[in-house]
């Protein structure tokens, strides 16, 4: 009499199979884990600000003008039309260079549109995110609001 091996098994091999999809499930999800948490780490402004230091104009090289962030090092330039933009990564170059709503924000206190490139930047919080105004004076009317 032959004896039947495991490979014949169909209970056997759907759970080889079942193991196989669940082993391909994590790797997929640890490596989408590792590769957001790469990217996130590059995201992050390079310094923190304590409470006192909020409010303060920061240079626009600095910033990167795709993610609105104050990123406490040079940010790589992207010429636009005469004008000079920043972003932190080559995506951010190619949105900045391609995409117009990436160069244009809305001033805080007057509700227009500000091109970034010239714009009054200022960090608003802890974590480094800026706001665009108009001008110097724009700014010092929505301080006193």
């Amino acid at each position: 009499m032959k004896k039947k091996s495991n490979k014949d098994n169909p209970k056997t091999s759907t759970r080889n199979l079942v193991y196989a999809y669940l082993t391909i499930a994590a790797l997929l999800v640890t490596a989408t884990a590792l590769v957001y948490w790469i990217n996130h780490q590059q995201l992050q402004p390079s310094i923190g600000y304590s409470p006192d230091e909020i409010e303060r104009p920061v240079e626009p090289s600095l910033v990167c003008m795709v993610n609105d962030a104050y990123m406490g090092k040079p940010q790589i330039p992207v010429p636009v039309n005469g004008k000079t933009y920043y972003g932190c990564c080559e995506m951010c170059v190619d949105k900045l260079n391609n995409i117009e709503s990436a160069r244009i924000a809305i001033d805080p206190f007057s509700g227009n549109q500000v091109d970034k490139s010239e714009a009054f930047i200022v960090v608003t919080n802890t974590q480094g995110a800026v706001a665009y105004f108009e001008s110097e004076a724009n700014y010092s009317a929505f301080k006193k609001e």
